[in-house]
């Protein structure tokens, strides 16, 4: 009697040799290109080594308790806690999630974390060989977190070219008992606005309920991913998923990083919550590279970067008069 497989359950297993060789086969490269394009994303398994994940695993969890502690002790404030700081970890939590942004410094700044290997090729065939870095994060969701509703993390694409890709580490076993990510794979990243908006399925908003996104996607089928430590999702930023809660004492961790094309400027995240100039000189070259841009005040990232920055800052001044607020929502256009 034959098993049935579901061939979403199939991913991309890294063999001996290519381990060895520290690349992905030709063959596994064009699987992995053509998943994340016709699928919405492709897990390459153990990725990352597992002694690696080990010292993640063990330095973030310092951070997420430094995070908890000061989640009760400061006054709580919109936006993120710790922006401004040079020493300490920048963050926010909203409904028992936590996104978290590491210093990158000792295993954070690993060439295997930051600009894997094996995800390099299908990255640099998703968005072009100059795509760069927006923020290196994390997802950690933990007891008392609520089912998101469907979403997108990226505006409609007006063109079947990719925008960006998220790569998902995961530090910990995320299974279907801690709060997986569920996603919709099968092209929903490449569906067009048009019919959307025209009926108002709007699949943006991930913390409030969305009646009418629950409803359409009850016809749709899903899958609920499943990561092992050391195991790299690569995801379509425009792939329709949501954080689903974790009942478990454990807090469900893996790190979420996001790369762009060198033409399109992602509004969310910010470099320097993870880096700084003292940071940058000792990154390796590898992963320097990917964070150039906001370093060069030659490239129009670098600009725009800055205007973002005092933008959101100004956002959180309280005492501001309300014409500048008028001109601040006008100057973000």
């Amino acid at each position: 009697m034959s098993t049935h497989i579901n061939p979403l359950d199939l991913n991309i297993i890294i063999s001996d040799q290519e381990r060895r060789n520290g690349a992905l086969s030709a063959e596994n490269i064009q699987l992995g290109v053509m998943l994340l394009y016709a699928r919405g994303y492709v897990v390459l398994k153990g990725a990352v080594p597992e002694s690696l994940v080990t010292e993640l695993h063990s330095s973030f969890k310092l951070l997420y308790e430094e995070s908890v502690q000061r989640l009760h002790t400061e006054p709580q404030r919109s936006g993120f806690i710790g922006e401004g700081e040079t020493e300490r970890n920048v963050f926010w939590e909203r409904n028992s999630r936590f996104r978290i942004f590491p210093k990158l410094r000792g295993p954070f700044a690993s060439p295997q974390v930051v600009r894997n290997s094996f995800a390099e090729p299908i990255l640099a065939e998703a968005l072009g060989a100059e795509y760069y870095c927006k923020f290196v994060s994390s997802d950690t969701c933990v007891k008392g977190s609520i089912q998101q509703a469907p979403h997108r993390d990226i505006d409609f694409y007006d063109e079947d070219t990719v925008r960006g890709c998220y790569v998902n580490i995961s530090l910990m076993h995320c299974g279907l008992h801690n709060g997986p990510t569920e996603v919709w794979p099968g092209g929903s990243h490449l569906w067009r606005s048009e019919k959307f908006l025209k009926f108002n399925l709007i699949p943006f908003g991930e913390d409030g309920t969305n009646p009418a996104m629950e409803a359409f996607v009850s016809h749709l089928s899903s899958q609920k991913l499943e990561l092992q430590p050391g195991d790299l999702l690569i995801r379509d930023p425009g792939m329709w998923h949501r954080g689903t809660p974790n009942p478990t004492d454990q807090p469900r961790t893996m790190l979420t990083i996001g790369y762009f094309r060198k033409d399109y400027y992602f509004e969310y995240g910010d470099p320097f919550f993870s880096i700084d100039e003292n940071i940058y000189k000792d990154l390796a070259p590898p992963v320097q590279e990917l964070f150039a841009p906001f370093f060069n005040k030659g490239d129009w990232r670098y600009w725009k970067l800055r205007k973002s920055q005092a933008i959101r800052r100004l956002k959180g001044r309280q005492d501001l008069s309300a014409p500048l607020r008028i001109g601040i929502r006008w100057l973000a256009g």
